[in-house]
């Protein structure tokens, strides 16, 4: 009796947690889960000193998450590293920061 009803109590186990799983997987795709720090506090106006000579650029400063708290890198001004290259900003894209770089 007890062989018979072991098979019966595993299927049903088994069937139960494929419920569980299907049901919590189709769930999970209506939820937006944020995991990680929350999204920068709002920059603030800097003052850009004289541009130090021609071909210069102003990189914008921006908030970085660091040690468990928002700081500000302060902007600052850059030459090209090549001739006719451009800087391109960093920006916030789906929680993740990205950097700017140099480019053409």
């Amino acid at each position: 009796m007890k062989i018979t009803r072991l098979p019966i109590l595993a299927l049903a186990l088994v069937a139960a947690a494929t419920t569980f799983v299907g049901a919590s997987q189709a769930s999970a795709q209506s939820i937006r889960v944020n995991i990680g720090p929350p999204g920068p506090p709002p920059g603030y106006h800097e003052h850009r000193w004289g541009r130090p000579g021609p071909g210069a650029v102003w990189i914008e400063g921006h908030r970085e998450w660091d040690g468990g708290q928002w700081i500000w890198v302060g902007g600052y001004w850059a030459y090209p590293p090549r001739p006719g290259m451009v800087w391109f900003p960093g920006h916030w894209h789906h929680g993740y920061w990205h950097p700017g770089h140099w480019g053409y």
